[in-house]
């Protein structure tokens, strides 16, 4: 549907984008960074938004500890899991 975004892709990618860089041994191409958002989102609830309001209330209710904490150990070992067994030679 248009209009509808999963915020939650947003976080995933962010998180991508900033610890890869820091692990020059795990593979970082397309198909890895696809293989490792899509193993991380699989694992995430959905947060669907459909304005700036939306996403404002998501980003405040993402800022507690816990679903941070959540978000970026998931996003980990889909770097690990990944890294570890990648899609390709």
């Amino acid at each position: 549907m248009e209009g509808l975004r999963n915020i939650t892709e947003e976080d995933v990618e962010q998180l991508l984008n900033s610890i890869l860089p820091t692990m020059p041994n795990i593979c970082s191409c397309d198909i890895c960074r696809l293989d490792m958002a899509t193993y991380a989102l699989n694992r995430l609830k959905p947060n669907y938004i459909r304005s700036d309001k939306g996403a404002l209330f998501h980003k405040v209710s993402v800022s507690a500890p816990e679903a941070r904490t959540e978000i970026l150990a998931t996003v980990v070992n889909a770097i690990n899991t990944i890294g570890e067994h990648p899609n390709h030679d």
